[in-house]
């Protein structure tokens, strides 16, 4: 290990056994009445089949070289390739004649309603759900590792950024916000079912958006979140007590509820959570007022919670993030002692691999969406003014209103009660760091 690249496998293999606590192999997969699969379409409930019943169309845009080279600069490199085992790396070294050829195939599927079947099919890893049995199908996560598709600037963070401004608006406000966070069951085990008979498409990671494309969208003022089968409502107001806002919210459950049952998405609504928004400069008991009424869905409770995890960022009902922290802390910790090893002084792997590791393995966790809560850290934001500028210049020009207007505001004057994710950009220095930027400048002019 003390001379081999970041770019051999070996080095992420190892890289991988110290990282977690042991890898526990699975066990044969059972059917749904409990006999063993004997193969993977066995152990895979309800998967539809792909054929494409459209017809032929010639009234859609063309797609255009620069589009696809502007699409081929911006892949990532080191994504996983799929079953065709092209990786971005090589694409990303195409000649121009080769793209071309691909933007003929492009146009050719467009045009025909027709795309390869081999464009599909994906690798797919299982993930093991904590707790739950090794042997079911349903406990397994599944991640999918497809042919390269040329779909960038749509992220998590860019998501959890629009409801934490809309939220910290409110504070601005003084306005609260209660929010319903929907745990939406298997959603794409649904989407292969109902497959053939409605959206006649190809299965892909855009197969869900494009199957709930005609979710009902509150007309009440009630904004709807989604990402994937990620799926919010949350609602803001000045009342002082919570009923108007929870009858508005209610409607809208009650009518995103009979378009599930409509198109049999199931929902968990135990799993889901109602969280009541309130700024606080400290943190505050979390006491359920017996006087607010409960949401449900389809007859069923959804519990008040202090906080709840949404797409990897814990947001608790003062904004303070604290959980949040603590738990990529403990995370980053836990990766720190298992590849001690390999990242200590005694280690003999070169410099390069232990940046590259840490870069990889401790400094993701620790800067994921931080742009979304650096205003909950100030000691921290340094560290972050790099990635922070970079995120918010991309939501900024990004082609979703949604997102462009998320971070389209004036910052609040400096006395005010309460930050912004984007004010670390144009907040004055503390005195510590005006202290040393002055000492640097007079070293600056001695020398």
């Amino acid at each position: 290990m003390e001379e081999i690249r970041p770019s051999h496998k070996a080095f992420w293999s190892v890289t991988k056994a110290l990282k977690t606590e042991g890898y526990t192999p699975i066990p044969p997969l059972k059917r749904l009445d409990g006999s063993t699969a004997l193969d993977d379409a066995e152990s895979h409930r309800g998967r539809g089949s792909s054929k494409n019943l459209l017809e032929p169309r010639d009234d859609l845009t063309p797609v255009s070289l620069s589009e696809v080279q502007l699409l081929v600069r911006s892949l990532k490199t080191r994504k996983a390739p799929g079953l065709d085992g092209i990786s971005n790396k090589a694409i990303k070294c195409f000649p121009q004649q080769l793209l071309s050829l691909l933007v003929a195939i492009f146009n050719a599927c467009l045009q025909n309603c027709y795309f390869p079947p081999v464009w599909k099919e994906a690798e797919v890893i299982g993930i093991h759900k904590p707790g739950k049995p090794r042997d079911l199908p349903a406990s397994y996560r599944p991640i999918s590792l497809l042919s390269v598709r040329f779909r960038p600037a749509h992220s998590c963070p860019q998501q959890v950024l629009r409801v934490v401004e809309y939220i910290s608006e409110g504070f601005k406000n003084k306005q609260k916000t209660v929010a319903v966070f929907f745990d939406v069951a298997k959603a794409f085990d649904r989407v292969w079912h109902a497959e053939q008979e409605s959206l006649k498409a190809p299965p892909s990671p855009l197969l869900y958006s494009a199957y709930t494309n005609d979710i009902p969208r509150p007309t009440s003022g009630v904004q709807l979140a989604l990402f994937a089968d990620d799926t919010a409502l949350y609602y803001k107001s000045r009342n002082r007590t919570t009923l108007p806002t929870i009858r508005r919210l209610q409607r809208a459950i009650d009518e995103l509820g009979q378009w599930f049952r409509l198109w049999r998405i199931d929902v968990n609504p135990e799993k889901s959570a109602a969280i009541q928004f309130k700024y606080s400069k400290g943190r505050s008991n979390f006491v359920v007022d017996w006087n607010t009424p409960n949401l449900k869905m389809l007859n069923a409770r959804i519990p008040w919670q202090r906080s709840y995890k949404y797409l990897g960022v814990t947001l608790d009902r003062n904004l303070l993030f604290r959980e949040h922290i603590a738990r990529v802390r403990k995370t980053a910790l836990f990766y720190t002692a298992r590849l001690g090893a390999m990242l200590g002084r005694k280690s003999k792997l070169s410099r390069r691999n232990k940046r590259t590791i840490y870069k990889m393995c401790i400094r993701t966790v620790m800067t994921y969406a931080s742009p979304v809560f650096a205003h909950a850290a100030p000691t921290a934001l340094d560290r972050l003014q790099d990635a922070s500028k970079r995120f918010f210049d991309i939501a900024g020009s990004h082609p979703n209103a949604l997102l462009r207007a998320a971070v389209d505001y004036q910052p609040p004057p400096p006395t005010h009660y309460i930050r912004r994710p984007r004010n670390v950009l144009l907040d004055p220095p503390d005195a510590l760091t005006a202290a040393v930027d002055s000492l640097n400048d007079v070293n600056d002019t001695h020398d």
